[in-house]
């Protein structure tokens, strides 16, 4: 059986900031890469190290998509997200990757649901636009390797 692809984009919602009545899909095609949707609790519950995986899997990018600043229903959780994505844009310029593979955008507070899903695609737009992860390469030849170790 054939492993799951990883997304070309991670974009992880904050199911606090969907407009009423609206639902993303769960996955679509912008540009040439595939796209892939998770609602999560509240963004402040992103951590770190969860967002990385992504990337490490051959992501080109994350997007965290949080409630409009200063109202999120979790008290700070919009606030934690902007610190975690700092730290991963952060970490991706010390490793000599763009720190804009990792986004975080927040909702309008007055945005209709065209509207956020406008500001979700663009944001998958601009991660699309900075191409193949580095990662994706060495994660592919990873897995190349350790197929062959197991035929010796």
């Amino acid at each position: 059986m054939a492993e799951p692809v990883s997304p070309d984009i991670a974009v992880y919602v904050c199911v606090n900031c969907i407009p009423e009545g609206g639902h993303l899909p769960r996955q679509w095609t912008q540009e040439g890469a595939r796209a892939l949707v998770r609602e999560v609790p509240c963004s402040g519950k992103m951590d770190a190290q969860y967002l990385l995986h992504a990337l490490e899997g051959g992501a080109r990018g994350i997007c965290v998509v949080a409630c409009p600043k200063g109202e999120c229903q979790l008290a700070q959780g919009n606030y934690r997200a902007e610190v975690r994505v700092g730290v991963i844009q952060r970490l991706l310029t010390e490793i000599g990757m763009e720190p804009e593979r990792a986004e975080l955008v927040h909702r309008s507070p007055d945005a209709s649901y065209a509207q956020f899903e406008q500001l979700v695609r663009d944001a998958v737009g601009r991660i699309s636009a900075l191409g193949e992860s580095p990662m994706h390469q060495d994660a592919v030849l990873e897995t190349i390797e350790e197929s062959g170790r197991g035929t010796d």
